[in-house]
């Protein structure tokens, strides 16, 4: 037994525990079962890893680059939107509102040259 885990490896071994909890959360609770499994496996890998990835959320929370600056202003406006297409149409708004943000994204960048 001994072996068996030594060559399974710590990440391993950590997918093997995820794959029961992911498979019971998608079955018992469906789509937000399986990602309510995954925030909380990637959030216990933070708190396990925390000395590894603390110097780069200060990092990131200090140093505000015009990407950061973009990608939260993205986040506080598509985040509730998202969450109301999925609400009131489901998958099919999902697809409407990813089709609608590339789309956007398109004309900003060819038409409007912005960035």
């Amino acid at each position: 037994m001994k072996n068996f885990l030594r060559r399974l490896g710590k990440t391993r071994f950590l997918i093997l525990c995820f794959i029961p909890f992911g498979v019971w959360g998608l079955c018992s609770h469906g789509l937000l079962g399986l990602l309510a499994t995954m925030f909380g496996w990637w959030l216990g890998s933070v708190i396990y890893n925390w000395k590894e990835y603390k110097p780069r959320i200060i990092r990131f929370f200090r140093r505000r680059t015009k990407f950061q600056i973009n990608l939260i202003v993205k986040l506080i406006i598509l985040v509730p939107i998202a969450i109301w297409g999925f609400w009131y149409a489901g998958w099919l708004g999902i697809a409407g509102f990813v089709v609608g943000v590339g789309i956007g994204e398109l004309i900003c960048r060819r038409f409007l040259k912005l960035n």
